[in-house]
């Protein structure tokens, strides 16, 4: 990534704050920042991955300063998209976050605006993002649009981890509900038999296999492509436990799954972050079920799996026991994940489409944990 000296002047507010550009100066403040804010130690090697990757030459980043101190951050992650023939740029806003001691003083809306004049009608071409509730009405009132939400499927082993001290929620049976639903769903697994498929499991991702298998079933809705390169950073960050799985059938790869494992501040979460086939995913439902089944078994000391919406065939879900945060019991205690998006060509916020698929239309897209800003 590029290390150069942002050259854009410093322009202090009356209030004493200057909103600028990342420099690489900057990136010892950034990670004490990260900790105070979000209680997380980060590593450089981290910051490298997430911030750079193979579609970008930059760390493409605004921050707010006080007195020479980092006080704000809004970083972006760099991605491609494409549909059908149609490859562009766009950026995702992670890990946002100001000071305890400096809310409430539109920082947030200072970098984002910022941002917004740095990128609008150049690269990157839109921006998507996956808001938490504090967040989403500044995004909304900066031109952003709400294009729905994504679900995730769970697959709960431990319930307290999943709930956390929230008595009231243990409280409506939902540790109950999902032991016993486990318990009958595990039963028809353990008969299930899928003859003719067999599990690979990779030490690391073969990137090779992965691009070939994903050439022959690109979909046709909003996506990041999976090439050699996407496989060879987007599953790198160090914090990660990383599995790959391929399914084999008389001699050729058929279907293919990553998923990544990291502990969160109460329990051990495993990701599906990826899974080919992405077009068809349906027929090879049987190749999948047996992935997804190795991946449980290889992984008992997991609290928690999850699944993005759209990842895997949702009748392999049910049968592994997977539920759904967008209906009863888990609407209890969680719920899908909101997406919108902005397009950074100079008035085209409300109609903005690539190769004619509007980027508001939630049918439109393709987001597996893979594409999202994804934390555990």
């Amino acid at each position: 990534m590029s290390q150069t000296r942002s050259a854009e002047p410093r322009l202090q507010s009356d209030d004493g704050y200057v909103v600028r550009q990342y420099e690489p100066a900057d990136r010892e403040q950034f990670l004490s920042l990260y900790e105070d804010v979000f209680e997380k130690s980060r590593t450089p090697e981290w910051f490298e991955w997430r911030y750079g990757g193979p579609y970008t030459d930059e760390v493409r980043m605004f921050v707010a300063e006080r007195g020479g101190e980092l006080v704000g951050a809004e970083p972006f992650i760099s991605f491609d998209v494409r549909v059908g023939e149609v490859t562009v740029s766009a950026v995702q806003p992670a890990d946002a976050m100001v000071h305890p001691d400096h809310r409430r003083n539109g920082l947030l809306t200072r970098m984002t605006e910022r941002a917004l004049e740095r990128y609008t009608a150049g690269e990157p071409s839109f921006v998507f993002n996956f808001p938490n509730p504090e967040a989403k009405p500044a995004y909304l009132k900066l031109g952003w649009r709400e294009v729905g939400s994504v679900a995730t499927s769970y697959r709960i082993e431990n319930p307290s981890a999943f709930l956390g001290a929230d008595r009231r929620l243990l409280g409506t049976g939902v540790s109950a509900a999902t032991r016993g639903y486990l318990t009958m769903r595990d039963r028809g697994r353990l008969g299930r038999r899928n003859p003719g498929v067999t599990v690979g499991r990779h030490s690391s991702i073969p990137a090779d296999r992965f691009a070939s298998l994903y050439s022959l079933s690109a979909p046709e809705t909003l996506h990041v492509p999976r090439e050699k390169a996407f496989y060879r950073w987007r599953f790198a960050n160090p914090n990660w436990e990383t599995a790959a799985y391929t399914a084999e059938r008389d001699g050729r790869t058929v279907a293919s799954l990553v998923a990544c494992t990291e502990e969160s501040d109460r329990a051990l979460v495993t990701k599906v972050m990826d899974a080919l086939p992405m077009a068809g995913a349906e027929r090879e439902a049987a190749a999948f079920e047996r992935l997804l089944a190795a991946l449980i078994d290889d992984h008992p000391e997991t609290d928690v799996f999850a699944v993005a919406e759209g990842t895997l065939p949702e009748s392999v879900l049910s049968r592994l026991g997977f539920l759904g945060d967008d209906e009863p019991p888990l609407s209890f205690a969680t719920s899908p994940t909101p997406v919108v998006a902005r397009s950074l060509s100079s008035g085209d916020e409300w109609n903005a489409a690539v190769a004619e698929r509007f980027l508001t239309d939630r049918a439109n897209w393709r987001l597996t944990f893979a594409e999202q800003d994804t934390s555990v």
